[in-house]
């Protein structure tokens, strides 16, 4: 009797996982369809790769038209204290917070602070994404039944190699009838947590397309937007610019190996500083949790939203390896991933 149990308790445990992840992707707001002038830049870059997206195009747009300076060893100055819009002040802000002007720390208090942050909570109160809080219990839940089978199976299958379990002659072994079961638990497991780590839905991915088409011709043009442009749309990768390229380039890859603190609080709660871990969003690329607020995403092109979950956004965080913490993809210079 006891093949039959396991079998029901990994099935009903599948059955109120899939129904949760279900109802964790429907629990978005229904987005309004509107046209791709309707979003602002930051928010499609927040899209395409998270907060680290966000602060490298609004560091590439500032240091084109002339109002910072972006030089070796990744070291960042003010020409002209003028900004825009709040993400641009968040960056003259983050920057007179770095006494030594280096540039990963900049982006990463640029990613923290409270005007890019709130980019997440105001896309996620359209329907664009979802917030980092929603189905995180399934998603851990979802983690935890694909170990427990996987590991369970193995164990079983242990025994039996080694003769600590063995059936009666002529009876099918316990590890092939449980073996469906395994199987079972272990995809559902991993699909639902592959589909709950999603941060964008399907209405963000569209908009993203949307402004991409609407902004082609800008992206090929030389205006003071492009370089930005560039950036939140693909990645660092992209810019003309030889130094402000490699420089951003590297302080990913600094930024990459930093370890990142789970969500805690609202992303509109301001943060304390760079030694506040909880810095708000985080992004989940398809295959695993990653932290919006810099670490891997910050470190990288990868993280989040990757072309997976941004679709056509063409971003990646979703894709490879970085977070976006881990995950590194096309997103472009960093995605925001990392670990939640």
């Amino acid at each position: 009797m006891l093949a039959p149990l396991v079998t029901l308790v990994i099935a009903a445990s599948s059955l109120l996982l899939v129904v949760r992840t279900v109802h964790a992707v429907r629990a978005a707001p229904r987005p309004k369809r509107l046209a791709a002038t309707s979003y602002e830049l930051w928010e499609i870059a927040f899209l395409a790769g998270g907060p680290a997206r966000v602060a490298d195009a609004a560091i590439a747009g500032m240091h084109q038209d002339g109002r910072l300076a972006v030089g070796g060893p990744g070291v960042v100055s003010v020409r002209q204290a003028v900004a825009y819009d709040p993400v641009e002040t968040a960056v003259l802000d983050s920057l007179a917070r770095t006494p030594d002007g280096a540039l990963a720390t900049l982006r990463r208090h640029v990613t923290r602070a409270p005007a890019v942050q709130a980019i997440g909570d105001r896309l996620a109160k359209r329907g664009l994404m979802r917030h980092p809080r929603t189905g995180r219990p399934w998603r851990l839940y979802a983690t935890w039944q694909t170990g427990i089978c996987i590991a369970g199976f193995l164990l079983v299958l242990l025994f039996t190699l080694t003769g600590a379990l063995i059936g009666a002659d002529g009876e099918t072994p316990f590890v092939v009838r449980v073996l469906p079961a395994a199987l079972l638990g272990t995809v559902v497991g991993a699909v639902c947590r592959k589909v709950l780590g999603r941060r964008v839905t399907q209405a963000g991915v569209s908009a993203v397309r949307r402004f991409r088409t609407a902004h082609k011709a800008d992206l090929v043009s030389d205006t003071t937007q492009s370089a930005a442009l560039l950036v939140a749309l693909g990645s660092t990768a992209l810019l003309v610019d030889e130094v402000l390229r490699d420089q951003l380039t590297e302080a990913q890859h600094s930024m990459a190996g930093a370890s990142a603190a789970p969500y805690s609080g609202s992303s509109s709660t301001p943060s304390t500083g760079a030694s506040n871990a909880s810095c708000g969003w985080n992004v989940p690329d398809d295959s695993s949790d990653t932290v919006w607020c810099g670490s891997s995403c910050g470190g990288g092109s990868g993280s989040g939203c990757g072309s997976s979950s941004c679709g056509g956004g063409g971003s990646s965080c979703g894709s490879s390896g970085s977070s976006c913490g881990s995950s590194s993809s096309s997103c472009g210079g960093g995605g925001g991933c990392g670990g939640s």
